[in-house]
């Protein structure tokens, strides 16, 4: 029986995306669920997880930790295999560092991205790890999981558009950002979205599909335009413009933000001599097209519809080492990608207001 920890059940990522796969299988007696939060009882969804949430009581499979109450029986919950931590960012590495102390032999720790809010931090934490004397930390970014059908293949299909020349990404959201992930967003959009283009890129240029931190260090930031839109609840910008170069000859501009356009546009096109790709980056039901030279489209497949079920499923079932699993970075990796999102946010100059809704043309002639 495996015991699994879920920190920051509460979050809006974990009820969408964790927690209904993990109530299900303590529902069926496969894990033992500690979800743990703060306030007086777990936030529940629909009527199914509701149910499986009781029936994982029944079977004494699962339990709700208010840790800001319960604060003797969190300190001595341990021996855990899995600890899954989708906190806000600012306590990931806080939390990590307590739970590596307390996990069972061979049990491993994965952080949501990005890896933390503070380099700082982060180091401490590296410090611990570097003590226990194995790799325990791992971070977990769900685009990376998303795009792995592509990955798997992108050797082939990389030589199909004739090389990368340029990577273009829009990862847009319309919504406003909710005053309950007001605490969780403050650093910035560039530390919540900007990490999914990093670790896609250093693992698209990878011989191989795991992003390595030479590669990272191959990316060079050049430019960095970013704003925020009127009235919005935090204090970092809630749209960027950034450009950089890998290995100096390919291009890749990102544009990523909040309450911009009308819809969601999230998606990723590598242009090369020969052709492009195109992937939709959408959580669900996406998909990547091959084009010729002539936007002839020449093929098609379906990427992951559930990344972060696919994800936790293959940890459970322990099968392969984590850096094997899709989405899966070491720590010292996100810690690089963490680097680089900290350098992008010193060299933002000034931070202009927009209007929710306008299109990114609108931003950007601001500057």
């Amino acid at each position: 029986m495996k015991r699994v920890i879920l920190e920051g059940c509460n979050g809006e990522w974990a009820r969408e995306c964790y927690l209904p796969f993990l109530i299900g299988k303590a529902a069926r007696g496969e894990i033992e669920l500690w979800a743990v939060d703060i306030g007086d009882k777990i936030k529940l969804g629909n009527a199914k997880v509701k149910k499986d949430w009781q029936v994982a009581q029944s079977k004494n499979k699962a339990r709700y930790l208010n840790k800001s109450k319960d604060i003797q029986i969190y300190s001595e919950l341990s021996s855990a295999n899995y600890v899954f931590v989708v906190t806000p960012d600012r306590f990931h590495c806080e939390i990590a560092g307590f739970r590596l102390e307390r996990l069972a032999p061979g049990g491993k720790i994965f952080i949501e991205k990005p890896l933390e809010a503070s380099v700082g931090a982060t180091l401490k934490l590296k410090e611990k790890i570097e003590e226990k004397g194995e790799e325990t930390v791992f971070a977990f970014d769900h685009y990376l999981a998303k795009a792995y059908p592509f990955l798997h293949d992108k050797d082939r299909l990389l030589e199909e558009i004739g090389g990368v020349k340029k990577i273009e990404f829009h990862i847009l959201e319309a919504s406003e950002i909710p005053l309950e992930r007001e605490k969780t967003l403050d650093k910035g959009v560039i530390f919540d979205l900007f990490c999914h283009v990093l670790a896609l890129v250093s693992t698209l240029v990878s011989r191989d599909l795991t992003c390595s931190a030479t590669k990272l260090q191959a990316v060079k930031l050049e430019q960095v335009k970013a704003a925020r839109y009127v009235g919005c609840p935090i204090s970092g910008e809630t749209f960027a413009w950034i450009k950089s170069m890998v290995n100096n000859d390919i291009e890749v501009v990102s544009v990523v933000g909040k309450g911009v356009g009308t819809c969601e546009d999230k998606f990723m096109r590598l242009y090369g001599s020969n052709g492009r790709i195109e992937l939709n980056l959408r959580l669900r039901g996406s998909r990547f097209h091959v084009f010729d030279s002539q936007g002839r489209q020449v093929e098609e497949k379906e990427l992951d519809s559930n990344p972060v079920e696919s994800f936790l499923e293959e940890v459970l079932q322990g099968k392969k080492l984590p850096l094997l699993l899709p989405g899966v970075l070491s720590f010292n990796v996100a810690l690089g990608i963490l680097k680089i999102l900290d350098e992008a946010k010193k060299q933002i100059s000034k931070v202009p207001e927009y209007q929710c809704s306008n299109s990114i043309g609108k931003i950007l002639e601001r500057f």
